[in-house]
């Protein structure tokens, strides 16, 4: 029997035992091998994805110096990606409900793994944000399968187990991105500097895609009234995200004149139009750019919303911290990934207890607490930098980043519970677009909004202790305002959702 069918078997087989009879079963059947080889398949291309958009945040300095780029290509160069694939992650969902999951995880992967060689080998910084975008695309035709893909190998009562891994995974993925890319630009493998952080990906992509070939099933059939692609909503969903993001980065370097505001509020009309269009849409019979049942769920709407905010702020911290360490204070690129090692290990430390014990007992409760310990330790690291000036050192920052990245992982832990536990098995494609898609925008608002205050710090007090200091106080306050719409979710999270078997 191939892996394929196997894996089709193992889904299909638990939902049929359930139904078999009407006595309470002693215990839930374990997850088959293969099931775990899909599952560690599709976190290994989370995690490349997570590790790219990290990871160049160590080496933007060495980026700059090398390529004679600007603050403002610096920018584009981080968030050249997330905002690509922002634009194409909810078009990336609904193509693999049309032309199957597998195929476009396989495709992506692919393209990914090709365009990181371009990143390697660019010689401009116009070159690099080029592959940077294309990066983008392509992780935005891989992410948002993966969900689809393990609700489609797990059945409902062993999808909690599943999921549950994701949270603690990719938080701490997030956290070492840092530390292996200022150990990459350290070493200057060959000569590589920077470049190694993109080469990485090779080996990484070329294992994830053998990978993916052996062990993803195949789709089923649509029968005879497949999905069709909304072209329009496409559109207009990418140009509500580029209206919003290009006056950000660039609005700075032109000197902010009106039309970068003008074009920041016509993101508003553009998104209003897009939800307009997607309902017409819907009566029509038509097939829509995302499940309209999605934005039905509150849950689902709140954790949206609250995950924009969230991962807007994180995004400010990583860039501007990372800035601040390499350009003002001359710390190496190893030696300021390795300052990341509190916040990591405090990220892994509050993921496990997170998602294992208290997020299925107190639920949103950890949610708030992860927000208030993350708020405190972004403000501690303002505070520290301020204090300790030039003469800031890696062990008087860890207490605060440490603080931080313990919020980070209480949070991430229960906000994927919250999330999963709200969503049916027909949605997972399109909520896995908006979902990825939404955090991606929140990561490329931080980039866009804190770079650029960071930067107008830089001019208006000609010193980065302040502008860092200032900046990082903004992203606090940002941070806070997740109190308030954590209430948009449910107390509880469902126990299926964060189950182990």
């Amino acid at each position: 029997m191939s892996a394929t069918a196997q894996a089709s078997d193992a889904a299909d087989a638990a939902p049929a035992g359930r139904a078999a009879g009407s006595s309470p079963k002693p215990s839930l059947p374990k997850p088959s091998r293969l099931q775990w080889f899909v599952l560690l398949t599709v976190l290994g291309a989370d995690v490349m994805d997570l590790l790219d958009s990290t990871i160049v945040n160590v080496g933007a300095p060495s980026i700059a110096r090398d390529l004679h780029a600007s603050s403002t290509e610096l920018q584009w160069v981080i968030a050249g990606y997330t905002l690509a694939m922002a634009v194409a992650l909810i078009t990336g969902g609904r193509l693999g409900d049309i032309y199957g999951r597998r195929r476009m995880f396989l495709i992506g992967i692919g393209a990914f793994t090709v365009f990181s060689a371009l990143a390697s080998a660019a010689v401009d910084p116009q070159m690099l944000v080029t592959a940077r975008a294309l990066q983008g695309l392509s992780a935005a035709l891989m992410l948002p399968q993966g969900l689809a893909i393990i609700r489609s190998v797990f059945p409902a009562d062993q999808a909690g187990a599943a999921m549950g891994i994701f949270g603690p995974v990719m938080g701490i993925a997030a956290t070492v991105g840092p530390i292996i890319g200022g150990a990459l630009v350290q070493a200057n493998l060959f000569g590589s500097q920077w470049r190694s952080v993109f080469w990485v990906n090779v080996p990484l992509g070329l294992i994830a895609l053998v990978c993916a070939l052996r062990v993803v099933p195949e789709d089923t059939e649509h029968g005879e009234n497949p999905p069709k692609l909304d072209v329009l909503g496409m559109v207009l969903s990418g140009l509500g995200m580029l209206l919003l993001i290009y006056p950000l980065i660039q609005g700075r370097e032109k000197g902010w004149p009106v039309y970068m505001f003008v074009l920041m509020a016509a993101a508003v009309p553009v998104f209003a139009l897009f939800g307009l269009q997607q309902k017409a849409r819907f009566k029509s019979g038509s097939t829509t750019l995302v499940e309209l049942s999605l934005f039905r769920k509150p849950a689902f709407v709140g954790g949206q919303l609250f995950g924009v905010f969230f991962f807007c702020g994180m995004g400010g911290l990583f860039l501007v911290l990372m800035l601040h360490l390499q350009l003002a204070l001359g710390y190496s690129s190893l030696h300021a990934g390795l300052t990341g090692l509190p916040f990591s290990l405090g990220a892994a430390v509050g993921a496990g207890l997170g998602g294992a014990l208290l997020a299925p007992k107190f639920g949103r409760r950890v949610l708030h607490g992860g927000v208030v310990a993350m708020g405190l330790g972004l403000a501690g690291v303002a505070w520290s930098i301020e204090h300790w000036g030039a003469g800031l050192t890696s062990l008087e920052l860890s207490p605060s980043y440490g603080v931080a990245g313990l919020g980070m992982g209480f949070l991430i832990a229960t906000y994927f519970g919250i999330i999963v536990s709200s969503i049916d098995d027909e949605e997972t494609g399109s909520a896995g677009g908006v979902m990825n898609a939404l955090q991606q925008l929140g990561n490329t608002l931080g980039a866009a909004l804190f770079g650029t205050l960071y930067f107008d710090g830089l001019s208006a007090h000609h010193t980065s202790i302040t502008a860092a200091s200032d900046t990082l106080l903004w992203a606090t306050l940002l941070t806070a305002l997740c109190i308030p719409l954590g209430f948009l979710l449910p107390k509880q999270i469902k126990p299926s959702a964060m189950e182990a078997h």
